[in-house]
């Protein structure tokens, strides 16, 4: 079977979690790594929990591992364990004691244990061991990486004098053994991933000792080249071979990780060239390291970030064309590619907010709000004008539209009849519709002020514009089809202008629709619950308001509050110019 995974980490709020992994999933990756450090391990437990859950809904694979678990583990994480434990932390040959998990102490082994069952009971699939090893010289201020660890009483006591490098190889063999047979005792399955290291103080010189460990599944390694100051190819190659090689001589399953953190546009040959040695190999169960290309992390990334993200996800996925995928697939696909328009939408709310700002300032000296567009950009501005007449009592936002696809083409045709009180949108996808275009320039020549809403930057539409709202949405699921996510964002953009618009203009008291046009029951209905809620009157002080007013929530809200009669309220209301709480501020805070 094919495999590709990718690590995720860093995050711990659940919404932004499963919409992460809905992109994983659309993305055609199979499996994911979830961390599991100490910190999620004292305070995170049910969440991790939760976060494999949404990671099995979504047919998702999950290993999981001890992220900087004891500092003896991969991992940025911190360790706390090392530092309620000193007397299990391993000892230089100085006698120095280092902030490291020794691996031979009984107490650090069951912590370890107890870090297995945690994960076991969050649901993951495989606990993944990752880079076991002893203390990096480096990491604890020495230069000379030939300087031993651990030279602790247990360490003495167990190699019958001064460990040697031997004795250190056989240790980290003898707790892995230990470690994945807790974890098959349990029922789970064990992945241990090996640095690229053969030789040297934290090389593994025999593989065959760890395939060989009888509660192992999936034996891994992770030959990140740069790390390594390697060429990709040969240094991936060779560990790839070793790798597949060692994992069929003992009947388990060979896993590769590949970088893309850290690594540029420049990179991005190797990284491909890195997946090909590692295919040639024989493997196919690739991960890489990790989600986004770590572009979260200031540490890892690059400003290359998604450029490399698209490149390792390309080249590990192989994703099959649209038109070959599973109905759940497209569907998980097209969602996660809708969920991306909310952010090309916030992004722009610096524009949208002017453009509001602009609106209502002539809607109050009598003026109007004019959509334009054609296609499914004039169908969406005209259901939202439509919409606006019965929700707010207005007439005040209008549309001139063609649905009709030859009539995009004339930019004579949209005829307006604006001024200098008037605001004229225009909706474009592209910004570059003859009929759209042609009318926002007629508006402008007329005096109106004139809004554009597309969908790219740069266009002329929005040269065209006071105001230009540009809400980029990226490429489309299906290329050139403007009605997803461009329609989507048109649709959320239109729909704030015009609501906090009339918002702006009184049509609301609170949250509440006071303005309705309540033209069949449910919406008097409506109408008679809002006054119910803004006065907090009982049930047949609503009723008579209400009847008094001819249906008019605003007059029966200010008549109750201010208790004076209809048609003082209407008075007030006019003098306020229809906002309530203008209306009734003598009464009402």
């Amino acid at each position: 079977m094919t495999r590709a995974g990718v690590s995720y980490f860093g995050v711990r709020i659940l919404r932004h979690v499963r919409s992460d992994l809905q992109d994983i999933a659309a993305r055609g990756y199979t499996s994911v790594l979830h961390t599991f450090s100490e910190n999620d391990l004292a305070y995170y437990r049910g969440t991790m929990a939760e976060i494999v859950a949404a990671s099995h809904d979504l047919g998702l694979e999950v290993q999981m591992c001890p992220w900087g678990l004891g500092r003896t583990f991969g991992g940025e994480a911190e360790s706390r364990w090392v530092t309620m434990h000193p007397d299990a932390c391993q000892v230089l040959d100085d006698g120095r004691r280092v902030a490291t998990g020794c691996l031979n102490h009984p107490l650090y082994r069951s912590f370890c244990k107890e870090w297995a069952d945690a994960a076991l009971e969050a649901g993951t699939d495989y606990v993944f061991w990752d880079e076991p090893h002893w203390t990096v010289p480096e990491h604890v201020g020495i230069d000379d990486n030939e300087r031993w660890a651990c030279c602790c009483e247990v360490c003495r006591e167990l190699a019958g004098g001064t460990p040697t490098q031997a004795f250190r190889e056989a240790s980290l063999v003898d707790f892995l053994r230990e470690m994945t047979a807790h974890v098959a005792s349990k029922g789970g399955k064990n992945t241990i991933c090996l640095l690229p290291l053969t030789e040297g103080s934290h090389g593994v010189s025999d593989w065959d000792a760890v395939a060989a460990l009888p509660g192992l599944s999936v034996f891994a390694t992770d030959p990140y080249w740069k790390n390594f100051d390697e060429p990709a190819g040969s240094f991936v190659g060779r560990f790839a071979s070793l790798l597949a090689e060692t994992a069929a001589r003992h009947g388990v399953r060979a896993q590769l990780w590949l970088p893309s953190f850290g690594l540029t546009r420049e990179d991005i040959p190797d990284l491909e060239h890195a997946i090909e040695a590692a295919r040639a190999a024989g493997i196919e169960d690739l991960w890489t390291w990790g989600y986004e290309a770590c572009g979260h992390m200031t540490h890892l990334a690059t400003p290359d970030s998604p450029l490399v993200w698209d490149a390792v996800t390309h080249a590990l996925t192989r994703r099959a064309e649209l038109d070959l995928r599973p109905t759940a697939d497209l569907v998980r696909l097209i969602n996660v590619e809708d969920s991306t328009v909310a952010a090309g939408v916030a992004a722009a709310t610096s524009d949208i907010a002017a453009a509001i700002d602009a609106i209502t300032e002539r809607l109050r000296k009598g003026g109007r709000l004019v959509y334009v567009g054609a296609g499914t950009s004039g169908r969406i501005a005209a259901a939202d004008a439509a919409e606006c007449g019965p929700t707010f009592s207005t007439d005040l936002i209008q549309s001139v539209t063609t649905d009709v696809d030859a009539e995009e083409d004339d930019a004579e045709l949209a005829r307006l009849d604006v001024g200098e009180r008037d605001v004229v949108l225009g909706v474009s996808a592209s910004g570059r519709t003859p009929y759209t275009v042609g009318a926002l320039e007629r508006a402008r020549e007329a005096g109106a002020f004139t809004l554009a809403l597309t969908c790219v930057r740069g266009s002329q539409l929005a040269r065209t514009a006071d105001i230009p709202i540009e809400v980029d949405v990226g490429p489309e699921v299906i290329s050139g089809s403007t009605r997803m996510k461009a329609g989507t964002a048109q649709k959320l953009v239109l729909n704030t202008i015009s609501t906090v618009a009339m918002v702006k203009l009184g049509k609301t008291f609170g949250n509440l629709m006071v303005d309705v046009q309540a033209s069949n029951e449910k919406l008097r209905e409506r109408a008679r619950t809002a006054v119910a809620i803004a006065t907090s009157a009982p049930e047949a002080d609503v009723a008579q308001a209400m009847s008094a007013a001819n249906g008019d929530a605003k007059v029966a809200i200010v008549s109750l509050l201010a208790g004076v009669d209809v048609d003082t309220a209407r008075s007030r209301l006019s003098a306020a110019h229809g906002v309530v709480r203008e209306a009734v501020a003598d009464v009402v805070g």
